[in-house]
């Protein structure tokens, strides 16, 4: 028999704690049992401006590897050896820049 992903918590708060944690949920359209689940693993409320920026710096992260793949596909057809080392100088930088936007993504994420 399979275990449940999710144990149901029972607790008891005092109507300020309570007040806040719901007009919370309201603001960041989040539920009840998820704000009390983050703040109990990260011990804070959660940020969504936290996850938009994570979404933001993903897309810009797409957008990196699509111009990448372009530069790739220049490279194969390109002759001109001039033209060719800028390409790579270019592609590393494309390169360099997703592991620093994966590194911030990782140091944003609780």
């Amino acid at each position: 028999m399979k275990r449940p992903r999710r144990v149901q918590l029972i607790t008891y708060v005092n109507s300020d704690i309570h007040n806040r944690i719901t007009a919370h949920a309201k603001r960041t359209n989040l539920s009840v049992s998820k704000v009390a689940e983050r703040i109990l693993e990260t011990g804070k409320f959660p940020d969504r401006s936290i996850d938009q920026t994570v979404l933001n710096l993903l897309a810009i992260n797409a957008d990196q590897a699509r111009l990448g793949n372009l530069l790739l596909k220049g490279l194969n057809e390109a002759s001109d050896g001039h033209l060719v080392r800028q390409m790579q100088w270019l592609l590393r930088e494309v390169r360099q820049t997703q592991e620093q936007i994966k590194a911030q993504i990782v140091r944003l994420k609780p």
